[in-house]
């Protein structure tokens, strides 16, 4: 899978939220954000070009997922875990959503 300039800034900035508000190092944010979007690629069968060029329903519902994934992934690591999951989580929603718009 070969990213485009944005989408290495979308996951940059991602990850940046998840290294300021949880215990994780960059490498391991760029990797649970990298592995969510991959496999929500895998199951719809489709690439970030299809979803540019797609419906905003279907770039929502994508981002969605992913971060549901890396929320998952969040709170399976006791470590990772912190008492502002939910408002984290939400911020990067925002994030990630932002750069569909």
């Amino acid at each position: 899978m070969s990213v485009s300039d944005r989408q290495l800034r979308l996951i940059k900035e991602a990850a940046e939220l998840l290294v300021m508000e949880h215990r994780l190092t960059a490498e391991e944010a760029v990797v649970v954000i990298s592995s969510a979007i991959k496999k929500e690629l895998s199951v719809r069968n489709t690439s970030f070009e299809k979803l540019e060029k797609g419906s905003k329903i279907e770039r929502t519902s994508f981002t969605r997922s992913v971060v549901k994934t890396v929320q998952d992934s969040l709170e399976a690591n006791p470590y990772w875990r912190s008492h502002n999951l939910d408002k984290s989580i939400d911020n990067f929603y925002r994030v990630l959503h932002k750069h569909w718009d």
